[in-house]
């Protein structure tokens, strides 16, 4: 009984934090002054780290991001290369079928950015929230279920990581739950979450454009 309870709690906090993590993009949307919004959904973010990143180290133990190593660079550019192959089939297949060049999620990201917006929403999806999201769907996910389950880490985070971005069709939500397996395996496999960090924002980068249109 005590087992369930506790794994009710873990699910529980979980959701909370996935909650949590999405909130701070809501107050981008308001008709305040990014002088006062850009740095709250900043505070915001970082005081979410922090209390992951405590979570996570208090769980296992250490600290979750270690360094990284030569042997560690050829495996996350490796894993980048996997990662864009797998995209490119997939979106190719999702405008084939369903006729659409781009998710819903990426929809969701380009309609937030404005001349207003297109430094803290570049900060956020290329540094903040890939923070975060491989503390939570990596870190937390792994310290609190399917422990010593490598296999099923790696699954079920990749699919719970999918389903959390918005998407309308069944490739789309494919793309997604791809990228989390690939990511998750790096951090299960490397036991290091500089490593699947690393690889997050190397696939974010691209949207540092929007600085440039």
């Amino acid at each position: 009984m005590r087992n369930f309870l506790s794994l009710l709690g873990k699910i529980f906090l979980f959701i909370v934090f996935i909650v949590l993590s999405q909130l701070p993009l809501l107050l981008i949307e308001s008709h305040y002054s990014m002088g006062i919004i850009a740095p709250l959904v900043i505070l915001c973010y970082l005081i979410l780290i922090g209390i992951l990143f405590y979570i996570v180290k208090r769980v296992k133990g250490e600290s979750p991001f270690k360094k990284i190593t030569g042997k560690n660079v050829r495996f996350i550019l490796a894993a980048y290369v996997v990662m864009i192959l797998a995209k490119g089939i997939l979106l190719t297949l999702m405008t084939k079928v369903y006729h659409q060049t781009t998710s819903a999620n990426d929809k969701a990201l380009n309609a937030l950015v404005t001349d207003r917006t297109a430094v803290l929403m570049t900060i956020l999806v290329v540094v903040l929230v890939p923070i975060t999201e491989e503390l939570l769907y990596r870190g937390v996910f792994t310290s609190f279920f399917f422990k010593k389950q490598p296999f099923w880490q790696v699954a079920m985070s990749g699919v719970v990581f999918g389903l959390m971005h918005s998407s309308t069709n069944f490739i789309s939500a494919l793309v997604y739950v791809t990228m989390g397996w690939i990511l998750a395996y790096v951090y299960v496999h490397t036991k290091n979450l500089s490593n699947s960090l690393t690889l997050h924002i190397l696939n974010n980068a691209p949207f540092i454009s929007v600085l440039f249109n």
